[in-house]
């Protein structure tokens, strides 16, 4: 019975608080802060990595580009008869379909 009695009360003077007017201005300009920082820090950083990942990819082409090119023998050549690949003529029957 005391414990119920209390916490009514405690509940009781919570209701009779009332609320500081400025909390909300004070939370949205401490958000409105933080947004700000994010926005300033966030370009910086994206452009390095966009830099540094086209540097990246732009190095390793040239790398396996040179690398193809070492080892591309000249001397063997290859040659196949693919006329029998490209007669797409049996696809065009409409009897086929």
């Amino acid at each position: 019975m005391k414990t119920e009695r209390y916490i009514d009360n405690l509940i009781q003077r919570e209701k009779r608080t009332e609320p500081n007017p400025f909390l909300s201005e004070r939370v949205m300009a401490q958000i409105g802060k933080e947004k700000q920082h994010r926005r300033a820090i966030a370009p910086v950083w994206q452009a390095v990595v966009a830099a540094t990942s086209l540097a990246a990819v732009a190095f390793l082409g040239i790398i396996v580009g040179n690398s193809y090119l070492r080892n591309v023998s000249h001397e063997m050549v290859i040659n196949i008869n693919d006329s029998q690949i490209e007669s797409l003529e049996y696809y065009n029957f409409e009897d086929y379909e």
